[in-house]
Parts: structure tokens; C-alpha cells; sequence
């Protein structure tokens, strides 16, 4: 079994489930089901609350295991949890309707509910008999007359046979941006659902959506809220733990072997649970996998877990824990990945500058000044053209720095990414003469950065050309929009302190009595103020005991 075949056998070609769905509706691959619905006009429902996807299904789908009118059933209960979520939420005039990738992910998972709560064992014995002939034809190899031979998969990688409690556990596979908070409310009424239909409702005792961090678990809640469904946040001192109908929200990390202050024992919630899992991929690496996998099992052991990442395939790869990429192999039902969602004109356009050198500490200067100077022409793009953005519903422009390290220094400088970042906005702004100077020569075009012998930057700045702004009047200009400052000043940090509702966060200001012009947050906002503290000359470092979230505004 040579390497160019394992090499060919990337995460996303294991997914037993997609294919075996795929095979379901006759399609090879997910392009060859969605190409008949993918379509604009195909979107929405007739005047008798049957949706459009559903009728062009019909006309090209004929299998046994999917007659038309099992399909109708299926598209009846879409129907009806859509406009269940969506009634607040179309309150104000808005008609939402699922898009073709929401209707095929809503609609496997009918069909698999519908079979697992029907006939688990007749499930489990065709998913393993597609199981054993996906194994085997998977990996195609060059003989060495010429002829293609099919030798299955390396055994390392091979899908081994499930077992009843595989079935338990579906993972969705969904880009950022694709709808998953939409998907995850409707699944749980699919999966309430079928536990009705069988008459088996009492079973549930709980649902609880696992979060990774307390500020998602109350945007989660506001999501719920708007899907008219009873969701609350966790409260381990709340009489009646988790009983009834009201979904639990539950940041991850309060999950212990024992109780504690702010921590609730696994033990506490036995039982058959309903367990969803945001960010599904968080906890696949490093020291966290045994406890997190472990902790999510055993809350839903005797019951059913649905997850949700836009990055298994980074995070298998990452993880290198091939025992953890078949688990995952097994049971992502659905894949819509960014690929496919850029694919269909979702996704962002992109490009990737890198440094040819990035020891040289004046070049690392200029290429972030040059990254500024970018942000800086993209506002001045949308502020100045926003009735044209306007149709298009474009939204003011966000620069995002993703760091490595928050408190550890990276291997070649002697600070965490994270103040990296904060040393720089403060010279900036506190060097006038020489961030103009930096300015002046990226918008002649000579800054002095390369990659494979190019100008890096050539060609960027155009639009600031075409309004004949010097230097000087773009950095006085940066100050108003870039940082909410009239002068230059020096950089605030200060730690948020609202009663638990901005843990992790830091407000950046240039100057005491300025409006924030950005935000830090991190897992440890206390390191990261005593790495600032260090920093006096650069940073002014303080509290702010009675500011709200700012992330959440």
C-alpha cells in the first residue's frame, strides 16, 4: 500500500455516514445531489407549506429506501420546525427560508432519526454492510501493468464495524457562517420528535448544550430566546436540576469530577440526556482530549449527542490521534465545510502575506503598518460608499489579530503574540514622525517588503491615491477612525469587571477619557494584565469595575 494512496486519503474522503446518505438519494458526491436544488428560486415554500427543494427532490429522486412519500413526511417536519424557530424572527417582515445546504442537512437528519428511533438494529446492520464495501473502495492503486486495483483501506484507517453505541452520536461538519445555531435548534425538535412519535418522551431527562466559554453560552441563550424555545443558563444552586423542557447552557469547563464553586460534578447529571455540543472540535488536542471526550460521553451515555464545528478536518489533523479521527470519521452525518461554502459564493476572498524575513524588527514594523494602512482604506471605502454597500447588507470592516500565545512568548521573541500586537498599536500611534514616514513610503510604493521578489504591497492602495491624502493627513486621520482619538495619546488597557458578564475581556483606548477602539479576549485576562504592567513606558494598565460586555455590543 504505497503513500501516494494513503496521501490521497485526507479526513474528509473516511465520512462513512455522508456517503452512505449520498448513496441513499443515488449521488456519488455531495455536488451531485446538490447541484438539482441548489438554485436561488428554489428556496422557500408552495401556498400548501411544502417546500420547492422537496418538489425538485421528487423529480429526480426515485430510490426504494426513499419513496416520495416518506420524503413528504420528512419535508412536513422541516417545514414545521423552521417556522416554529423562525416566527419571532420573521416578525419584523423578514421571510426566512432554510437554504439548499440547511434543507440537505435538516433532511439526512430526519432520516437518520427516523430509522434509529425505528429500527436501531436494521440501522446499525446497513450502516456496517455500507461500512464494509466503503472500506473497500476506497483506494484505487496504480498496478504495474496500468490497471487500477481496488485494495480497500490501510488498515490503520480502515472503518471498523460500529456498534450500538456508535449510533448514539452525530457530528455536523458546517462552515462558520452556514447557519449551525438554526440547524442545532431544529434538531432538537427533530429528535423530540421522533422520541414522541414512539412514545418515549418521558425517557429524555434533560438537554444541555455544551459550550466552550461563558460568553457564547449567552449568545446562545438569546439565540434560543429567539426561536421561542425555553433555554436558560446553568445554575448548579437552581432547584429542579435540568428536569423538563427548558434547555441547559453550560460552559464546558464547570464540568468536574466534584463540585466546586463554580464547578458542577459529571455525576450530577445522570441519565438519558440530549446533549449538543458547540464548537464540537475544541478539546481534540493536546492534554484536554481523555477529559473533555470523557466528560461528553458520560453526560450522554444513555442517550444521543449532536455536534457542531466548522473545523474537524483542521482539528483531526492538528490532533494526530488517529483514534480520535475515526471516531469522528464515524459519525459526521453532514458536510457542507468552508470548501463548499465558498464554493456557492460565501466565503471571503482571501490573500496570504508573508514576510520573507520577519526577524528584522523594522520590516515586522512596516509590514503591520502596511496591514493598518489597509484596514484603514477599507473604512474609508465602506464610510465613503456605504449607500452602495447598502443592498448588499456589507457590514463596517473588522480587523482580527489571532494570537498564538496569550501569557507564554513564542520561540523566537521574548513576548506573547497578544502584547506583540498591544506594543505595536502604541508606537504607532506614540511615533508620529516615523509611522508617517512609514506611510508616506507604502503609498509611493517603495516600502522595502518583498516575497519571491515582488513588491508586496504594489498596487494596494489605489483608492487612497485616488483621494490624494498625504501621510500626515492619513495618520491624523487614522487617530479619529482607527482608535477614537483626536491626538496622540498613550494605550489604556483595562480589564472589565461586570459581575462575571465580561470575563476574559480587556478594553483598548488611546487616552484615559476615549471610547474603546478595541477589544481583547482571552482565556486569562489577569496574565495578560500583569504582561502589560511590565510595559509602563507603552502601556497604561487599569480596571473598569462597572462597564458590561463588550463583546456582546
Amino acid at each position: 500500500r504505497s503513500n501516494a494512496a494513503r496521501n490521497r486519503l485526507k479526513f474528509e474522503h473516511r465520512l462513512v455516514l455522508v456517503n452512505w446518505m449520498l448513496d441513499l438519494f443515488g449521488a456519488a458526491t455531495f455536488e451531485d445531489l446538490a447541484k438539482h436544488i441548489r438554485e436561488p428560486e428554489y428556496e422557500g415554500f408552495t401556498e400548501e407549506g411544502i417546500s420547492r427543494f422537496h418538489q425538485c427532490l421528487r423529480l429526480v429522486v426515485n430510490r426504494p429506501e426513499l419513496p416520495h412519500d416518506i420524503l413528504l413526511a420528512y419535508d412536513e417536519n422541516i417545514v414545521r420546525h423552521w417556522k416554529k424557530i423562525t416566527e419571532k424572527r420573521n416578525a419584523d417582515g423578514k421571510n426566512l427560508y432554510p437554504k439548499y445546504f440547511q434543507y440537505l442537512c435538516l433532511l439526512f437528519t430526519e432520516i437518520y432519526l427516523d430509522q434509529y428511533f425505528r429500527d436501531p438494529d436494521k440501522l446499525l446492520t446497513d450502516i456496517n454492510t455500507y461500512a464494509e464495501q466503503f472500506n473497500m473502495a476506497q483506494t484505487p492503486q496504480q498496478h504495474a501493468q496500468g490497471q487500477l486495483l481496488a485494495t480497500g483501506l490501510p488498515e490503520d484507517i480502515c472503518i471498523k464495524p460500529y456498534a450500538v453505541e456508535d449510533l448514539h452520536k452525530l457530528a455536523f461538519w458546517s462552515a462558520t457562517g452556514s447557519g449551525k445555531t438554526l440547524i442545532m435548534h431544529i434538531n432538537i425538535l427533530q429528535y423530540r420528535h421522533y422520541l414522541e412519535l414512539h412514545g418515549r418522551e418521558k425517557e429524555l431527562n434533560r438537554t444541555i448544550l455544551l459550550t466552550p466559554n461563558d460568553g457564547l453560552s449567552r449568545q446562545h441563550r438569546d439565540e434560543f430566546i429567539l426561536s421561542g424555545m425555553d433555554a436558560e443558563l446553568f445554575d448548579k444552586d437552581a432547584g429542579g436540576l435540568f428536569k423538563g423542557q427548558i434547555i441547559q447552557i453550560l460552559d464546558v469547563h464547570k464540568l468536574r469530577e466534584t463540585t466546586g464553586e463554580k464547578t458542577v460534578a459529571i455525576d450530577a447529571f445522570e441519565g438519558n440526556n440530549l446533549v449538543l455540543v458547540d464548537e464540537g472540535h475544541r478539546g481534540t488536542s493536546g492534554t484536554e482530549v481523555g477529559l473533555w471526550l470523557d466528560m461528553r460521553n458520560r453526560l450522554c451515555e444513555k442517550g444521543f449527542s449532536f455536534e457542531y464545528s466548522a473545523t474537524f478536518g483542521q482539528a483531526m489533523k492538528a490532533s494526530g490521534n488517529k483514534q480520535l479521527a475515526h471516531e469522528y470519521a464515524k459519525c459526521i452525518l453532514f458536510d457542507y465545510s468552508y470548501k463548499f461554502f465558498y464554493g456557492d459564493g460565501y466565503g471571503k476572498d482571501y490573500r496570504i502575506l508573508n514576510l520573507e524575513d520577519d526577524s528584522n524588527e523594522e520590516y515586522r514594523q512596516r509590514y503591520l503598518i502596511a496591514c493598518l494602512l489597509t484596514f484603514y482604506q477599507q473604512q474609508k471605502v465602506f464610510h465613503n460608499k456605504r449607500a452602495d454597500f447598502r443592498p448588499f447588507l456589507i457590514g463596517n470592516p473588522l480587523w482580527i489579530f489571532v494570537g498564538g500565545s496569550v501569557t507564554k512568548a513564542p520561540s523566537k521573541k521574548d513576548i506573547s503574540d497578544v502584547v506583540d500586537i498591544l506594543l505595536f498599536l502604541a508606537q504607532f500611534v506614540k511615533n508620529r514622525t516615523e509611522s508617517i514616514s512609514y506611510l508616506d513610503m507604502l503609498l509611493s510604493g517603495q516600502s522595502g517588503l518583498h516575497a519571491k521578489g515582488q513588491e508586496l504591497f504594489a498596487g494596494a492602495f489605489a483608492y487612497l491615491g485616488q483621494l490624494g491624502l498625504s501621510a500626515e493627513e492619513i495618520f491624523v486621520d487614522t487617530l479619529k477612525i482607527l482608535f477614537n482619538a483626536e491626538v496622540p495619546a498613550a494605550l489604556h488597557v483595562r480589564q472589565i469587571k461586570a459581575n462575571g458578564e465580561a470575563e476574559g475581556e480587556l478594553s483598548l483606548h488611546i487616552g484615559e477619557d476615549n471610547e474603546p477602539f478595541g477589544l481583547i479576549n482571552v482565556g486569562d485576562p489577569s496574565g495578560l494584565r500583569k504582561l502589560c504592567e511590565s510595559h509602563p513606558e507603552e502601556i497604561a494598565v487599569s480596571e473598569s469595575e462597572f462597564t458590561g460586555s463588550l463583546f456582546r455590543r
